[in-house]
């Protein structure tokens, strides 16, 4: 990529912004910057600084990449504990597939752009499930306070069970399996149960 743009070929706003990901994938949120991206594509920074605006309007860019990823649209037939559960499993493959890049989905307030945009897709996957008004905001609301924790938790017990191997104590392995798949889908279980009890929904 970045030999073609320095032989002349410009880049789209969308391939700037798949490339800000790319890197920020190797190396975290705080290393993106303006010089580095132009580093990597051969697009002068003034160029990208003038397309972006500012560092964090970039990374919302990037961002808005690693979220068209995960579709979350509705699926017929689905069940609000399904859909749930589906759009759950979504986030956190989403997380695993980019744990460095996923601190930008905390980083991002829930109603700014691209994450709003993200929200109205996951809204939608209830609309046509008979739940009371209220549900998909409280079903945000949870997933939102719960996902984000589990996920950079389980992306930092496996970089220290990587780093530890076989080394690591019985203490510390009690520790990393707090925040693996068997214990992601057990919580989840949790918050439906929460969730139809506390509300009254419709069960499975």
């Amino acid at each position: 990529m970045a030999q073609a743009a320095r032989k002349g070929k410009s880049l789209t706003n969308e391939e700037l912004a798949k490339a800000a990901l790319e890197y920020v994938d190797e190396e975290g949120v705080d290393a993106l910057s303006f010089r580095k991206l132009s580093d990597r594509t051969g697009v002068p920074t003034m160029t990208i600084m003038n397309r972006f605006g500012s560092k964090y309007d970039l990374m919302k860019a990037a961002l808005g990449v690693m979220l068209d990823e995960t579709i979350v649209e509705p699926v017929a037939g689905e069940t609000w504990q399904e859909s749930l559960r589906r759009v759950a499993r979504l986030n956190r493959a989403m997380a695993l597939k980019h744990p460095k890049a996923f601190m930008m989905f905390v980083l991002v307030p829930i109603f700014e752009s691209p994450v709003l945009e993200f929200t109205d897709r996951v809204f939608s996957t209830h609309e046509s499930q008979g739940l009371p008004e209220e549900m998909p905001a409280v079903f945000l609301s949870m997933m939102h306070s719960f996902l984000p924790g589990f996920q950079l938790a389980e992306a930092y017990a496996n970089r220290e069970r990587d780093r530890v191997g076989a080394g690591a104590s019985a203490e510390a392995i009690e520790r990393f399996d707090l925040f693996t798949e068997e214990s992601f889908d057990r919580n989840i279980e949790i918050i439906i149960a929460g969730l139809a009890a506390c509300y009254d929904l419709p069960r499975e």
